[in-house]
């Protein structure tokens, strides 16, 4: 096969999401007056993956997952918030957050832009992944940028990748590669799409899933060695 596409993800691929992540979490605990450790941080990334893993389920819709994910958390401290007060803070801290980008990213981006075209494509809500793709300061290399909430489905689900192929060309669905941390949405929505997949896995993460990837790299630069 040959790849002159690449279909690339933003959090935890592009940029360290688990770091903005941490940066909105403890803007948003201090301003209800809660003071966290790290444990607290790692129950709240679980209640809020919980609830996204719903959203992807279709069991939960956005809006629930954007309030609910809140409210849940702050139970478990005995406090009852407006979830989606929470949520917009929470949201503007997180597109407030400072970049942190993996190693050799930007170099390979650098490197890639020029022989593929290039396009980001994020589950998240529109306005808060658009502030921090523009934060980025690498958009310009991407030839355009799709959000779920952009196409009206989320990654996994064959839809969105209908959408996406409909503004860049069906014809461009062969020679399309994927590159995302995600197993159950990127991994999983590149075979719903019947395109090649590649897991991006910079923690050395285990697949504890029955999903098999194409490719499996650790850091960006090495997909070089797949493509070319």
């Amino acid at each position: 096969m040959t790849i002159k596409s690449l279909l690339i993800d933003f959090d935890d691929t592009l940029v360290d999401f688990h770091d903005a992540e941490a940066y909105a979490f403890n803007k948003l605990a201090k301003n209800y007056n809660l003071k966290t450790t790290q444990a607290d941080l790692e129950v709240f990334m679980k209640v809020n993956q919980a609830h996204w893993d719903a959203f992807q389920k279709n069991e939960l819709t956005k809006d629930e997952v954007l309030s609910k994910r809140f409210e849940a958390y702050f139970k478990l401290h005995n406090l009852i918030v407006n979830g989606v007060e929470a949520d917009y803070i929470f949201r503007d801290e997180l597109a407030n957050a400072p970049i942190k980008h993996f190693t050799n990213t930007i170099e390979t981006l650098d490197r890639l832009k020029d022989n593929y075209d290039l396009y980001i494509v994020t589950n998240g809500v529109l306005e808060t992944q658009e502030r921090r793709i523009e934060k980025t300061n690498i958009g310009h290399w991407f030839k355009d940028v799709f959000v779920s909430e952009q196409t009206g489905f989320q990654k996994p689900m064959p839809e969105f990748f209908d959408y996406v192929f409909d503004k860049i060309g069906e014809e461009k669905r062969g020679e399309s590669l994927i590159i995302g941390d995600s197993m159950t949405s990127d991994i999983l929505g590149g075979k719903n799409a019947k395109i090649a997949t590649c897991w991006f896995n910079p923690r050395n993460k285990v697949n504890e899933t029955t999903i098999i990837p194409d490719y499996t790299i650790t850091a960006l630069d090495e997909i070089v060695t797949y493509i070319q």
